[in-house]
């Protein structure tokens, strides 16, 4: 598999909000972007904050400009991090990428069978704090799905 798909993505969507819906009860927007970035799908569930589905597109972007999940960029900005040197962590990050850049969890790469990112899911609106329950396994319930297909 070498991109996403609209099918694929929004098997993706299904699974997430289902685990959002029936697992950590919070209405939340969940998006898949393509390797480059762009939008394939989005959804804001019924009652969920105006302000999360831009904050799901960019979570998505982040973690496919990185290739990695936001959780691990959410760790640069941790100011516990900073080294012995001025600018040993990423709080210089904050500013770049044009305001696109969203080191907050819930942003997930997906790869295919080489292990390239292919696209990413993001997923807003899950409060912090409920345990183990975050947008990252709102976000992880749908690569699980993607991953689930391919066997």
């Amino acid at each position: 598999m070498n991109q996403l798909t609209l099918e694929q993505a929004l098997k993706m969507i299904e699974a997430a909000e289902r685990w959002a819906r029936d697992i950590t009860g919070s209405p939340c927007s969940i998006a898949v972007v393509d390797k480059a970035g762009a939008v394939i799908a989005v959804h804001r569930m019924d009652g969920a904050g105006m302000a999360t589905t831009d904050i799901a597109i960019e979570k998505a972007w982040t973690s496919v400009v990185f290739k990695m999940p936001t959780l691990m960029g959410s760790r640069w900005l941790d100011p516990r991090n900073i080294g012995k040197l001025l600018g040993d962590h990423a709080m210089g990050m904050i500013g770049r990428g044009k305001g696109r850049l969203c080191f907050i969890p819930g942003g997930i790469p997906v790869t295919n069978e080489e292990n390239k990112v292919i696209g990413a899911i993001g997923c807003s609106g899950v409060p912090s704090g409920v345990g183990d329950i975050s947008d990252t396994s709102v976000s992880q319930a749908g690569v699980t799905a993607l991953y689930d297909e391919r066997k």
